[in-house]
């Protein structure tokens, strides 16, 4: 009896793994759009953070901090915080949102480049905190791409 107790307690133990962390996948629906009149003039980015959580609980997420570069140059540093469950072993989307320095995506301001369609590479890169069992973990990203910005 006290060789089965001594081994269910091991095939117990034994089958508790630690959590992984979750893993970045993608970024995706990126736009640029909703220009600012304002100065400093700007352009508001839009995008959705693709995650994926291997647990088989969910957690918190706290926060994103994340760089905005634009042609190579950075643009912009946005600290968010972030109240939203994490689910269980599944994809989860997070939206980005920031606001870029026109300044920094045309090199002159001209009226006429605003008008005019756009090539730009942009690249999105931080992490993600989340609250897994009262320990912070950070998740990292980091995206690039090409995007035609058209006002």
């Amino acid at each position: 009896m006290r060789y089965l107790l001594v081994f269910c307690a091991a095939l117990l133990l034994g089958s508790c793994t630690a959590p992984e962390k979750p893993t970045f996948k993608k970024v995706e629906n990126i736009k640029f759009n909703s220009l600012s009149i304002k100065k400093p003039y700007s352009v508001k980015l839009n995008a959705d953070a693709v995650f994926n959580n291997p647990n088989a609980i969910g957690a918190q997420i706290k926060a994103m901090d994340f760089d905005v570069f634009i042609n190579g140059k950075k643009t912009t540093h946005i600290k968010q915080d972030v109240s939203t469950k994490m689910p269980a072993k599944s994809d989860f989307t997070l939206p980005i949102i920031c606001s870029v320095p026109l300044k920094e995506i045309f090199q002159e301001l001209k009226l006429k480049d605003l008008l005019k369609a756009k090539n730009i590479d942009y690249r999105v890169t931080g992490h993600l905190t989340i609250d897994l069992g009262g320990v912070g973990i950070n998740v990292p990203f980091d995206h690039e791409g090409k995007e035609k910005l058209s006002l």
